[in-house]
C-alpha cells in the first residue's frame, strides 16, 4: 500500500492545480494558544521544562489520529485505513501547486515583469518573500530558495517519513515545522534551541537522502562529491538547507549567476527551469527507488 499512496500523493500533487487552502489549516495555531493559556495549570515540574507545551502540541494531536488509524485497520478489505493513509499525506503536502508557481512566475519573469512575478508569487504563497523590494536578483534567489526548501519539506521529507512510520511519521514531521515556524510555545531561547534541534534531527537523514536523490536525477559526479564533502555536518537546520541548495546547483549543472540585465534575467529563468526539471526527475527517481524496494522486500 505504501507505493500505491506515494505514487498517487505525488500524481494529485503534481495535476491539482486548484487552490488547495483548507478551512481547517488554522487548526494548529488555535491549539498551540489553547495550550499557551493552560499553561499554568500544569504541574510545576512540567511547566518549568520548555520542552513541555511544544512537546504536547505536537504529541498530543497524533493519539486521536493513531486510534483512528488502529480501529480502521483491516476494515472494508483494507479501503478504509487506504482513504485515511491518502488523506493525512495530502493533508501534510503543500497548499500550492509547485509546478503552476514556478510556470506562472517565468511567465511574468520572461516578459520582464518582475513585479508582477513578485505581487503574483506572494498571493499565492504568502511568505516566499521577506520583503518588498527592487532588487530582482535578490528577489530570483528567495524564490528559487522557496521552491528548492518547500518541495523537500512538504513534499520529499513528508514521503521519507511517510515511508519509514506512516502517516503518523510525516504528520509529527509537519508539526514540528509549523510549531517552530510559528514559535507560539517557543517564548525562551531553551525552547526555540530544542525545537530547532528536534527539526535538525528530523531532517538531517532526509536531507542527505534527498541530495544523493539529486545526484542521481542529475550531473551525478558534480553532486555526489558536494554532498560527500559535507555529508558529515553536525545537526543544524540551516546548514542542512545549504548542503540541498549547493548539492541541487551541482546536479543540475547551474553556473554562477552575474547580475548583468537581460543577460542575467536570462540565465536565472534557465536556472529556476533547470530546478524544476530536477525536481521532477528527483521524484521519479524516488518512485522507482521506492518500487525496487517492494519488488525485493
Amino acid at each position: 500500500m505504501t507505493f500505491i499512496i506515494v505514487l498517487s500523493c505525488l500524481l494529485l500533487n503534481f495535476y491539482w492545480r486548484r487552490d488547495r487552502m483548507l478551512p481547517v489549516d488554522s487548526w494548529f495555531d488555535s491549539w498551540q494558544g489553547f495550550l499557551r493559556s493552560r499553561q499554568h495549570s500544569l504541574p510545576a515540574f512540567l511547566s518549568d521544562w520548555p520542552g513541555t507545551l511544544p512537546l504536547l502540541a505536537v504529541v498530543m494531536p497524533l493519539i486521536p489520529i493513531g486510534l483512528l488509524l488502529w480501529l480502521a485497520s483491516g476494515q472494508f478489505m483494507g479501503l478504509l485505513s487506504f482513504g485515511l493513509h491518502l488523506l493525512l499525506v495530502m493533508y501534510c503536502l503543500p497548499r500550492v501547486n509547485l509546478d503552476a508557481l514556478i510556470e506562472d512566475y517565468l511567465e511574468r519573469w520572461n516578459r520582464g515583469n518582475f513585479e508582477a512575478a513578485y505581487l503574483h508569487s506572494e498571493n499565492l504563497a504568502p511568505g516566499i518573500f521577506d520583503e518588498s523590494f527592487d532588487d530582482y536578483a535578490r528577489m530570483h534567489a528567495q524564490f528559487t530558495r522557496f521552491v528548492l526548501v518547500c518541495s523537500f519539506r512538504r513534499v520529499l521529507a513528508i514521503l521519507f517519513w511517510y515511508i519509514l512510520l506512516g502517516p503518523l511519521g510525516s504528520l509529527f514531521y509537519l508539526l514540528v515545522q509549523q510549531t517552530v515556524r510559528s514559535g507560539v510555545l517557543l517564548e525562551t531561547e531553551k525552547a526555540q534551541w530544542l525545537a530547532h534541534r528536534l527539526l535538525a534531527l528530523l531532517e538531517w537523514l532526509p536531507v542527505r537522502m534527498v541530495s544523493m536523490a539529486f545526484a542521481l536525477a542529475g550531473d551525478f559526479v558534480a553532486g555526489f562529491n558536494k554532498l560527500r564533502t559535507r555529508l558529515l555536518e553536525p545537526l543544524d537546520v540551516e546548514l542542512g538547507l545549504d548542503l540541498l541548495e549547493e548539492c541541487a546547483q551541482k546536479s543540475m549543472g547551474s553556473a554562477e549567476m552575474h547580475d548583468k540585465d537581460s543577460e542575467f534575467a536570462l540565465r536565472a529563468a534557465a536556472d529556476l527551469s533547470a530546478l524544476r526539471a530536477l525536481l521532477q526527475r528527483t521524484q521519479m527517481v524516488w518512485v522507482a527507488v521506492l518500487a525496487l524496494i517492494v519488488l525485493v522486500v
